[in-house]
């Protein structure tokens, strides 16, 4: 079969997803003729996406963002809103271009990792299956824990999952737990995709800590905390280049996302303090390690994920990056990871085999 892929650019948990399921198809024979992603400049993707996709044509295209506070932690919503609204004439130009990428590659199926525009794109051309990946969906499913989030927030987020996957797409929610398919929704429920570097990983304790920023605005908070605790060593990966401050404590080290050696510092770490992105928290939970979420501000998607990875006793939430509450004694947090490894290793074939068509509704 031949795809394209379609993949939200924020953060770095989609394109994750993307290179795991590449791996997957490829090894079946499969092949992917395009990859979209939503970024306004491939230089801003970082290399290990790049490199993963290094044979496959990269299309980038301007799509909804969220955009960020003044404090650069956190999301403004209004903003948002605004230019969402503000772009639509632009998002319109895009969605042609998408149109006229799947005429001249006529591929077999789409899939999309919570790309709005593909969904959009797809509303009105529904001549060819679309299957949607994310956690995201999962956040519709009966075993969610709704209490995470208010009304205004899931009716939000139900309202952005239906611009990735309208009605009719096929939902493929990823989730920490062994769930059942919700055939009323159209939803399946398949393991979290992991990258054959992590599951081929043999983890151990170097004895640093180990924190990944969605927003850059929180290293302060990190600061602090290292300054406070001396004698912890803290190693964090951030999206701010050549970040300078004065006076930076000595425990401390600062790196720009990449891929190599954030995978390696995730295997050596003794545990791993994060935004609530899904992908960062599935593969420190693979590897066994202690993890805290903090989630960004506003990011309701971030705040369900820390909700659910509590539900699956996967990891601790709080509001600060308080580094101290990954104090090891506290293992009846994380409680739940031989049986999220055990979902992962038993049932990795399944989201191939509802691409392939073996398993439907």
């Amino acid at each position: 079969m031949v795809f394209i892929f379609f993949v939200q650019g924020e953060g770095r948990g989609h394109l994750t997803q993307a290179v795991s399921l590449k791996e997957k198809l490829l090894a079946r024979g499969h092949k992917i003729e395009t990859v979209v992603i939503g970024t306004k400049d491939i230089n801003d993707l970082p290399s290990f996406f790049k490199e993963a996709f290094l044979n496959i044509p990269l299309v980038c295209i301007n799509s909804p963002k969220f955009s960020k506070d003044k404090k650069q932690q956190g999301i403004d919503l209004k903003s948002s809103f605004f230019s969402f609204i503000k772009n639509l004439p632009r998002y319109r130009q895009e969605i042609k271009k998408i149109g006229a990428l799947v005429a001249k590659i006529k591929p077999d199926a789409l899939i999309n990792f919570y790309e709005p525009l593909a969904g959009m794109y797809w509303r009105k051309n529904k001549n060819i299956p679309l299957f949607c990946l994310g956690h995201q969906y999962f956040f519709e499913h009966p075993s969610f824990p709704t209490k995470s989030l208010t009304f205004l927030q899931k009716k939000a987020l139900y309202f952005y999952n239906h611009l990735s996957a309208p009605i009719g797409a096929n939902k493929i929610a990823l989730s920490f737990t062994k769930e059942t398919d919700c055939k009323t929704k159209k939803i399946f429920v398949v393991p979290p995709l992991i990258r054959e570097a992590i599951l081929k990983a043999r983890p151990q304790d170097k004895n640093f800590i180990l924190t990944y920023l969605l927003n850059h605005g929180y290293l302060l908070e990190i600061i602090d905390w290292c300054k406070d605790n001396p004698a912890k060593t803290v190693r964090c990966f951030c999206d701010k280049k050549n970040f300078i401050y004065p006076n930076l404590p000595v425990n401390l080290e600062i790196n720009y996302l990449s891929g190599e050696k954030f995978i390696n510092s995730l295997t050596d770490c003794s545990a791993l303090a994060a935004s609530g992105g899904f992908e960062t928290i599935i593969e420190a939970s693979y590897l066994g390690k202690p993890i805290l979420m903090v989630p960004t501000k506003n990011h309701f998607e971030q705040k369900g994920n820390a909700g659910d990875a509590q539900r699956a006793e996967l990891a601790i939430s709080n509001k600060y990056f308080d580094l101290s509450l990954l104090n090891k004694e506290k293992t009846h947090s994380f409680s739940g990871r031989p049986a999220f490894k055990e979902w992962v290793d038993n049932y990795s074939n399944k989201i191939i085999e509802i691409i392939e068509g073996k398993i439907i509704f």
